[in-house]
């Protein structure tokens, strides 16, 4: 990646289209690998592009047309790096990316660039309400920034997806009434979106958006609402078959840690052996393996093979 733009061995002394071109064909094949194979496998690589395109800002020469699409790409290849780095459980690097996306989109005046960081850092801001740090208040701000840059556009995935961050944030403050109509705000934007905008013509980062998407962020908000049994029955429903690898592995995840919450054991533990088997094979996502935790502290004492092997998997994730 440290040469995309020149093509060649060395780097180039000025920044035209093709090389802004080149690197946003470099984030999209990180935006696609993630959705096989997850962020913990890939977000060095794309750190080191992410640096390598910095520094040609720094150094090249361009006209304002190619600086502002050259901006744009080394925004969205930021954006795409934190959200790699949030997979791979490193936060002080995801938000470290996402500093430098929202300066880059600031600076090419790319509004939908600023949509996009917005609501991959408010998905963080919620990541972590099992252990009492996610922050829905700052997930509500950057919701409601996307929501005000995106008025009046036609429908689309997108209006789902912010709708689904706010679901999210209302579900973690305990707040019933707003979650209910977030969801459905998210149920109808969908509807819309289906209707209107095929997947084709939506940009990439917003093609995962589907009905299983949206179910899997219902049952989390029902979770955080201590509602276990509605949470559970959700995640049962989720169609993981027709999503990406590492899509699957954590719907699955996320389905276990409901069944275990709702004290179903047995079948926790069965659903999270399953996930641990692509995260030790095909799927690295440490944030994937965080979302099974509550089935490690139910497998204590009583499933030595999960324990095992969850707690191998954990190790493996705090040396790379």
């Amino acid at each position: 990646a440290a040469y995309f733009a020149a093509g060649g061995d060395r780097g180039p002394a000025r920044i035209g289209i093709a090389d802004a071109q080149r690197l946003d064909a470099l984030a999209a094949e990180f935006g696609r690998r993630e959705q096989v194979i997850g962020g913990a496998a890939l977000v060095s690589d794309a750190v080191r592009g992410l640096e390598a395109a910095k520094h040609l800002l720094d150094t090249c020469a361009f006209s304002e047309q190619a600086g502002r699409a050259f901006m744009s790409a080394a925004g969205e290849l930021a954006t795409i790096a934190g959200w790699l780095a949030y997979d791979a459980d490193r936060y002080p690097l995801a938000r470290s990316c996402y500093a430098d996306a929202f300066a880059l989109a600031s600076q090419a005046g790319d509004d939908q660039l600023t949509v996009h960081v917005c609501l991959n850092a408010a998905q963080m801001a919620l990541s972590r309400q099992r252990t009492g740090e996610a922050n829905p208040h700052r997930a509500l701000t950057l919701a409601g920034r996307a929501r005000a840059l995106t008025r009046g556009h036609a429908p689309g995935r997108v209006h789902a997806l912010i709708a689904t961050r706010e679901a999210q944030a209302y579900g973690v403050l305990g707040d019933r009434t707003a979650f209910g109509k977030a969801m459905a705000i998210a149920w109808r934007e969908l509807d819309f979106a289906l209707d209107h905008e095929s997947r084709e013509d939506c940009p990439p980062w917003l093609r995962f958006v589907n009905a299983t998407e949206i179910r899997s962020h219902e049952a989390r908000g029902f979770s955080h609402l201590g509602d276990h049994a509605k949470s559970a029955d959700l995640c049962s429903g989720l169609a993981v078959d027709k999503t990406s690898a590492r899509n699957s592995a954590n719907y699955r995840a996320g389905s276990a840690a409901a069944l275990a919450d709702l004290g179903e054991i047995g079948a926790a533990i069965e659903e999270g052996m399953s996930v641990l088997a692509d995260l030790e094979n095909s799927v690295s996502s440490t944030r994937t393996l965080r979302l099974l935790e509550p089935v490690r502290v139910a497998a204590e004492g009583r499933a030595e093979e999960f324990s095992t092997r969850f707690d191998e998997l954990a190790e493996r994730a705090i040396t790379v």
